[in-house]
Formats: C-alpha cells, structure tokens, sequence
C-alpha cells in the first residue's frame, strides 16, 4: 500500500557510486597531444544506449565507431583551441558549470565518502530489520499542536483507533494497512517505529508533509523463495546503509563548513531579475498552454531573453559580493540557465522565494568549490579526464557551429543545383523516418524505457514529442536535407533506432522506417522546390565539410590507434541512459553525447597511403 506523504531521507550520491574505478590507463587511440584512455573510452560506450547494440556480432563494428566518432570530436577539439575558441564566453561561463560540478564531487568524495565508516553492528541491525514488515496506521496533521493534542490524549487513555477513523486519512487505511519495510523512511522515524511493541503508538513524528502518529498492530515477516532474492535483498540493505552513513557524515560537515559565513547580494539586481524572471514565466506558460497548478519549464531561448534584457553594463555589475570573488549577474545567469528553473506557482513572492532559495545555494556551491580548489582537488587524475572530456565535447561544438555556419548557400548556388541535378539525374539516397525531440532528458529516457517493453515508436512520438506533429513521419526526402540526422540515418538499416543525439538544444531519438535509392525527379517549376533544395544543398555542403575538414585536421594533428586492445576490450552493454549524480548536488549525463561520425575515416586511411 502507498501513499503520497514522505517521510523519506534525501541523499546526495557521489559519482562514485556510478562509475567502476578501471586501474587500467592503457591508451587505446593517440590524438595530438590527446590521448584517449580505456577508461574513457569504456565510460563512453557503456554509459550511452544504442537500440540494437545486444544484437550477435555487431560489438567490434559498435567499438570501431564509438571510437572514431570520439577521434573526430578530439580533432575538432585541438583546431577549436587552435581558433582561441577556449577563450570565447560561453566557454568562459557555460563550461565552468561543469568544470566546478567536478570539483566539488572531489571534495564530496575526499571529505565525506572518505570517511564513512559502516561497523559490522549497524549493518547486522539493518539486515535484521529487512527481514520483516510493520503493519500500522497512522494519523495525521499539518498543524504541530493539534497533533500534540491528539497524542496527549491517546496517553490519558483515549482510543487511537476512536480517534482515527473520525478523521479523513481514515480512507486511506479502511481495508490495508500502512507496511513500513527497512529503508523507506528516515531513519530516526524508522527507529522509532521499529522499536515499538504490538499495538503500541508512536509519539508524533515529523516530516516535510506534517507530522503523524503512527500504532502498530502486527508484524509480517519478508517472503524470500530464490537465492536472487536474498542477493537483491542484502544489496538493498548495503546501499541503504550506506547512504544513510553518507549523509550523516555529510549533515556534520555542512554544519561545520558554513557557519560564519556571510554574503551580500546586490538588492536591486535580484528585484530587477526576479521581475524578468516572472513576466517570462508567464509568457512561457501562455506558450505552452500549461494548465494551472502544472510546472512551467524556461528554455534556453527564456534565458537568453533574459539576459539580452539587461544590457552589458548591468551583466558585468557585482551580483554577489564573496569575498575576494565577486560574482557578476552575467556568470550567475549563466550557472542558473546551465541547472534549469521551473515553476508551478504564479504568486510572483512564492517565485522571488525561489529565486532567492536558488541564489543561496548557488553561494554554497562557490564556497564549495573554492575549498576544492584549495585543497588542489583539480589535479586529481580523475577529475582532470572527467573535466577535460567535457572540455572538448563543448569544443568540438564550437567548431562543428562554424561548418554549419559557414555552409550557407546562394541563390545561384541552390539554381546550379537544380541545373545540374535535373539534367543528370543522379541517384540519392531518400529516407523516411520518425522524430522523437525534446529538451528535458527524463523524456528520452522513459522513451528508451517504452522502446524496452515493446512500445510502438510512433505511438511513441505522437504522446511525447515536443513537435505536437499529427503525423510524426518525415516522408520519404533526401538524407541530405536533413542535416546530421540525415546523415547518420542514411547509414542505418530500416527498422533502426538511433539516439539520442543532442541538436539545437534539443535531445532527439529517430527511427529509420524507410530508406530508398532512386534518381533525383525534379518538378518542371523551379520555385516549387526552392527551399526543400536549399536544405539539400545546404546538409550536402555541412556533410562534406564535416568529412573534409576532419581528414585534414586527422593529417595535421596525427592520429594513432590501437585496434588490438580496441578490439579485445571487454566491455558492458548496459544500454541505458546514465546519469550522473555529483557530490553536494547537481545532476550531470554521465558522458557527453557525441552521435555517430565515421564517413570522414575512409577517405583518411586513403589519403595516409596517397602521401608520398
């Protein structure tokens, strides 16, 4: 029986408990000054889902193309360092999120993981309790005197079970009872429990919801019938217990570490953000035709409105004054954009609460990091590979903007092309496919879910897309009109589901339904194809730039590659989408996204054996 009241204990998971350790720094691939490790490369083929990748004999294929995708994205990296695009602003402010996210998971693991200490009593004494159920009710109240009043008299001898049914948490408790099991609740609430006697009641217990009285009438003992059950008991426990000896040690620490430290914010620039940030909230809430009572989510286009409103002279003005570090309302835009903001209220004092609440933590968090940066956290291993693949994921971005950007094509260019191509009639490659898009990433990962259990991807698209097509498919068009996607598509086999893959700020999950190989049919009217021929030409230009380019910056940097080890690497097929949950809070995906790019390697093995 469940009920929607809490009385469970928040835990912070270090990353620790995501990732194995691999002990082994062989290299498997030479970029540059870049070199890729087993352990990188294993994070990212283990911790990104590929529909498909259990299949018999594709694993060596799956290796080779995880692999030099990565390359590709390494050779991007170097030329977008070569361009000074490390320097630019939006390495300078989005990146950091993440540079101090890694910091202060260190400083998580050095200063609170480090030192957890489990005695073989407390793990025996939990082991113990998993082994059976309470069998209670309850009764509850939001208000802390009317539930002492209600205690005071079930000790002068009234009836708790007169007193329950009379009040309206009764319905819930008319034919079940409430079972608590090890590990649901806090645990002092859980000790309190589990050390009651039969019918005996609980004083009143404290939660987030209210407080509650609980009395217990039986006990019922956990029903384990296989040796799988046992395992998945006792790894339950270990991780409960776990959790529990982390955030005890992380209780003590936080209370040691920010007493006494004090901070100013700039009065006028948060009530100057605070109005931007609910007249947004409004405007996306008419947008998106959000119900009252339903979150509103801000997006990126929301921020940059935001920050666009206030002018540079206002952007680079003090908005938190730390001490010897003054942070600007530019760079905590930034931070707040990177971690997202919702909303269910449109009481504007309940929306500047949480503004405020969101400006405190950010102020813990910078304390955090700067102690991690003294304590020299930033030259661990660990935490230099983690920053510095993230580092040239944002990089390689960077780069991949500039071929797009610089693919823009003519109106002469698009009436070439149709010239040429209604002449010779070349053959293309048409595919047909269905788009799933969206930019929260729990979306995509209930999708993967879905797609486990059997569920139909167009129904699929149609329930969750962001697009709100009636129809999801795309028909069957040239592969090169549909940019990247076209690209990767035009590799797959008909029936494939590739993603997720991150573009425009959206994350996206195709399948391929159809694909086709047939001569370019143009209609007599040239006007009547213009813009379907400008996204052709134009994904036909971005595809041989990508390929062209990253030949050219495989021959200038040097790439190396160990096929043996790649090759006889073992590796896990979780085929999940894994997040990663950092020390003192944030949530980050466990590696970068990098889609599939492997068309550029072929002509790079051709052109090493064409040089003198």
């Amino acid at each position: 029986m469940k009920f929607l009241f809490n009385l469970f204990l928040f835990v912070i998971i270090s990353s620790t408990s995501v990732f194995a350790q691999y002990e082994d720094d062989k290299i498997v691939a030479e970029i540059g000054p870049i070199k890729i490790t087993v352990s990188e490369f294993k994070k990212r083929y283990e911790m990104v889902p590929q529909i498909g990748r259990h299949m018999k004999g594709r694993e060596e294929r799956l290796k080779a193309e995880t692999l030099y995708s990565i390359i590709a994205e390494k050779l991007w990296a170097l030329e977008s360092e070569n361009l000074g695009f490390d320097s630019t602003e939006i390495m300078q402010l989005s990146f950091q999120s993440i540079k101090d996210m890694n910091l202060r998971d260190a400083l998580y693991r050095k200063e609170i993981m480090n030192k957890v200490v489990i005695s073989p009593e407390t793990l025996a004494e939990a082991k113990r309790k998993a082994l059976y159920y309470l069998n209670t009710k309850f009764i509850h109240s939001m208000d802390e005197t009317e539930i002492n009043n209600i205690s005071a008299k079930i000790k002068n001898g009234a009836s708790f079970d007169s007193i329950m049914v009379k009040r309206p948490e009764y319905d819930l408790q008319k034919t079940v009872f409430y079972q608590i099991h090890f590990g649901q609740m806090a645990e002092l609430a859980e000790d309190t429990l589990f050390n009651l006697k039969l019918y005996e009641v609980s004083n009143p217990i404290k939660s987030p919801e209210g407080f509650y009285i609980f009395k217990l009438y039986s006990i019922e003992n956990e029903i384990i019938e296989n040796e799988r059950q046992a395992n998945n008991m006792i790894k339950n426990v270990n991780r409960v217990v776990e959790a529990r000896a982390n955030d005890n040690v992380y209780q003590k620490y936080y209370k040691s570490f920010f007493p006494g430290r004090k901070v100013e914010t700039d009065g006028e620039l948060f009530w100057s953000l605070s109005n931007k940030l609910i007249e947004k909230l409004k405007l996306r809430g008419e947008l998106d035709k959000v119900k009252p009572g339903e979150s509103i989510f801000l997006d990126s286009e929301d921020f940059m409105s935001i920050k666009n409103e206030f002018g540079n002279d206002s952007l680079a003005l003090p908005f938190i004054h730390l001490q010897n570090n003054p942070i600007s309302l530019k760079q905590f835009l930034y931070s707040f954009a990177f971690e997202g903001f919702y909303s269910s209220f449109t009481d504007p004092n309940k929306i500047r609460a949480q503004l405020n609440s969101r400006v405190k933590r950010f102020i813990e968090l910078e304390f955090l990091k700067e102690e991690a940066k003294q304590k020299g956290l930033e030259n661990l291993p660990e935490v230099k590979e983690d920053i510095q693949m993230w580092r040239d994921n944002y990089l390689a971005t960077l780069y991949k903007k500039t071929l797009f950007d610089s693919s823009k094509v003519s109106d002469d260019e698009i009436k070439d092309y149709y010239a040429n191509s209604k002449s010779l009639g070349s053959p293309q490659t048409l595919i047909n496919i269905i788009e799933i898009s969206s930019n929260n990433l729990d979306v995509i990962v209930t999708i993967f879910n879905e797609i486990d259990k059997g569920a139909d991807f167009k129904e699929l698209a149609l329930t969750n897309s962001s697009e709100n097509n009636i129809n999801p498919e795309s028909g069957l068009v040239p592969a090169s009109s549909k940019g990247e996607i076209g690209q990767i598509a035009k590799n797959l086999s008909v029936g494939e589901v590739y993603g997720p893959i991150e573009i425009d700020n959206k994350y996206i999950v195709f399948k391929l339904i159809d694909k086709k190989e047939e001569k370019i049919n143009l209609p007599a009217d040239f006007n009547e194809i213009k813009s379907e021929l400008k996204k052709e030409l134009k994904g036909k230009k971005l595809s041989t730039k990508m390929i062209d380019n990253t030949v050219k910056l495989a021959n200038k940097f040097g790439v190396k590659v160990n096929e043996k080890l790649l090759y006889n690497l073992p590796v896990i097929n979780y085929n999940m989408m894994v997040y990663r949950y950092m020390g003192f809070g944030g949530r980050l995906l466990a590696v970068p996204l990098t889609p599939t790019f492997i068309e550029w390697v072929e002509k790079w093995q051709k052109s090493k054996q064409d040089l003198p």
